[in-house]
């Protein structure tokens, strides 16, 4: 990854981004669930959460669960699908450890940027789950879903010419 060599081309097409990251969105939702029914106030609880952006108060009433429940994962689907397909466009060829690296600094990012900058703005409620330590793994799983996912489906680095 040194700064002198060549852009050589993205490592995934957008459309490939978009399906990292669903398939990254995927991951992190299970792993973020998982652990919001051992250490919090239980999966359904997080998915009503995300979904109280859109609906407030309401995504919390017992006659709008399954509507908060859809839409919930419908927000968290989309949101990462959008972030896969910004990773993709932005990718550069890299080899597998590096690709690595670069993914689980990407959700890094994502995870500060919405835990301490942007999130507060959306939905003060999120945070008490994002700013756990398992809702930092869960962001972290992100990256390693979307590296991992880049490594498997991406375009190799080209081979020197010698």
């Amino acid at each position: 990854m040194a700064h002198n060599t060549p852009f050589m081309g993205n490592k995934l097409q957008p459309r490939d981004g978009i399906f990292a990251g669903l398939a990254a969105g995927i991951g992190m939702i299970v792993v973020w669930a998982l652990f919001a029914q051992i250490f919090g106030d239980g999966a359904r609880s997080l998915v009503n959460t995300i979904a109280s952006t859109i609906l407030g108060d309401g995504a919390f009433v017992g006659d709008m669960q399954m509507l908060s429940l859809l839409l919930g994962l419908l927000i968290h689907l989309l949101i990462s699908a959008l972030l896969g397909l910004l990773y993709a466009v932005s990718l550069d060829r890299l080899d597998t450890r590096d690709t690595l690296v670069v993914s689980i600094f990407y959700s890094f990012t994502i995870w500060v940027v919405s835990s301490f900058i942007v999130g507060g703005w959306f939905n003060d409620l999120i945070l008490s789950y994002s700013r756990t330590w398992w809702g930092f793994l869960a962001f972290l799983t992100f990256g390693l879903v979307l590296g991992a996912y880049a490594n498997r489906r991406g375009a190799p680095v080209p081979a020197p010419n010698a």
